[in-house]
């Protein structure tokens, strides 16, 4: 039997509009009542740090003090069973009590590239 897994899909957004697309594979899948949980843990129910829940942070390749921050964009049709092997080490599981722990405490006061 194929193992089931979770594609998710998240945004880079700067301060000028440009997009940075990211997306990531969670070992296992999450179910719509555990997004629904996840998309309830966000600032203002879009806003999170994905290096604060283990998540790769795609950004553009030069930093700019003026427009850059540490904000990426999930929605909720960010999430996608999938096939494809886990890219990232967390389980679906993991991921869900990580959003958990940074509910209204997310660490945008930590420089960009600092470690949480």
């Amino acid at each position: 039997m194929e193992t089931l897994n979770t594609r998710i899909n998240y945004l880079y957004r700067d301060a000028d509009n440009y997009k940075m697309h990211n997306s990531c594979v969670v070992s296992g899948e999450i179910t719509e009542a555990q997004a629904i949980e996840i998309m309830s843990c966000l600032d203002s129910g879009e806003y999170f740090i994905p290096r604060q829940v283990g998540l790769p942070e795609k950004r553009f390749d030069r930093l700019d003090e003026e427009t850059d921050h540490c904000w990426f964009e999930l929605d909720a049709d960010g999430f996608e069973v999938t096939g494809y092997p886990a890219n990232v080490d967390v389980t679906a599981v993991e991921l869900l009590e990580r959003f958990r722990r940074a509910k209204n405490n997310w660490h945008d006061d930590v420089p960009l590239g600092g470690a949480v």
